[in-house]
């Protein structure tokens, strides 16, 4: 799935909004749990009990059948 016109607006974006770091972990999974429990982590859905994970599963999922049924796009 794509973005088309939007795509470079979204790079933009992630460029400038967007973070990432990463630690080295035997058990990942625990620190996953205990992070997503002790942080507003809205955006993550599994294991979530932020109060917008429901607006934002049904976003998800709207977006998603929109975008099974919209045109493909060709390059």
């Amino acid at each position: 799935m794509t973005f088309s016109d939007g795509e470079p607006a979204l790079s933009s974006w992630m460029a400038e909004h967007a973070r990432v770091s990463f630690i080295e972990c035997s058990e990942p999974w625990v620190l996953e749990e205990h992070l997503i429990a002790s942080l507003s982590v809205p955006l993550n859905l599994d294991g979530n009990t932020h109060p917008f994970r429901p607006t934002l599963s049904a976003l998800r999922s709207a977006a998603k059948e929109r975008a099974r049924i919209a045109a493909v796009l060709e390059r």
